[in-house]
């Protein structure tokens, strides 16, 4: 089964918006890789004088995961969040516009065989990753080196750059599917696909499972281990990281998880949970800590944010 891809929309004046801002992107894209970390710093700045409110849930979510930590060492990762933040918009717009020699010459994947072989025996395989800020450059690395995976993400409120977005991901991808059409999903993998899908936001109780992450009780999309039932994909974890002295990017790809799923929905997301904590606690900068991922609690816990 392959999803159908958007249409190109009009250049009806309901989509003028839509249109400059797909522009910018092409230009931020044209900029060297230098001049974009150079100028995330100061945008990173800007980021935490215009987003006060982000700022805190930022703050509040590294003060509870890193509690053994100084109040320097977690300013000092705050800080080298939004600039993570800042960067992340030059890395979105180099991986849809830039030339692809230019982005091939920054960064690679690491083992990527680990996906691929399974792929070219006819299995399905769900490659497990996480919120980071450099998840799309990440993704553009992995599917560079693997034999074309299809993106999970949310189809965009703009129609202009929900359309450019899956345009431009096909030099990387099959493109994207939404996180809406779980029997897709289920189908791709089942055909022998490669699905690459991060299952570490809060989607509410309903959808969720509680499970360890950074000590927290945290809701866990419990998708993931229904895709691999109904499936019977393979999971590879790829995490994507920068490095910001060597101002090169990998897309690192772990061996396949045995025994998953095991029968046990909460030790499996815990095993993943752990999976991805790992991955933060070495580039801690870099996870996506904006997001209220804590906010869902257990009945009868106080609330997470203030």
């Amino acid at each position: 089964m392959t999803p159908n891809p958007p249409q190109r929309p009009s250049f009806a004046p309901r989509n003028w918006p839509g249109w400059m801002a797909v522009g910018l992107i092409w230009l931020l894209g044209q900029i060297p890789q230098r001049g974009g970390i150079a100028l995330s710093r100061p945008l990173g700045w800007l980021l935490m004088k215009l987003l006060k409110r982000r700022v805190k849930i930022v703050e509040r979510n590294i003060e509870r995961c890193f509690p053994g930590w100084s109040r320097e060492q977690r300013d000092d990762v705050v800080r080298g969040h939004f600039r993570s933040l800042a960067r992340m918009v030059f890395e979105q717009a180099w991986s849809w516009s830039a030339s692809e020699k230019r982005v091939d010459s920054w960064g690679e994947a690491i083992d990527a065989e680990y996906a691929n072989r399974l792929t070219r025996g006819g299995r399905g395989v769900l490659m497990l990753t996480c919120h980071s800020t450099c998840i799309e450059i990440g993704g553009y690395y992995a599917g560079r080196a693997t034999i074309r995976p299809w993106l999970v993400y949310r189809p965009l409120n703009s129609p202009v750059i929900d359309w450019y977005s899956n345009r431009r991901r096909r030099r990387y991808s099959e493109g994207g599917i939404s996180k809406r059409v779980f029997r897709s999903m289920v189908a791709l993998l089942a055909e022998g696909g490669i699905l690459w899908y991060a299952p570490d936001q809060d989607f509410g109780p309903s959808r969720s499972e509680f499970a360890p992450f950074f000590g927290i009780q945290t809701a866990t999309l419990a998708a993931l281990v229904h895709l691999v039932e109904k499936s019977g994909c393979a999971v590879v974890p790829m995490f994507p990281s920068f490095d910001e002295k060597t101002g090169r990017y990998e897309a690192k790809f772990q061996p396949p998880l045995d025994n998953f799923p095991s029968g046990d929905t909460v030790a499996d997301l815990t095993r993943v949970n752990a999976l991805i904590e790992e991955h933060v606690r070495q580039y801690p900068a870099q996870y996506w800590w904006i997001h209220r991922r804590f906010k869902t609690r257990p009945e009868g816990e106080p609330p997470f944010y203030d």
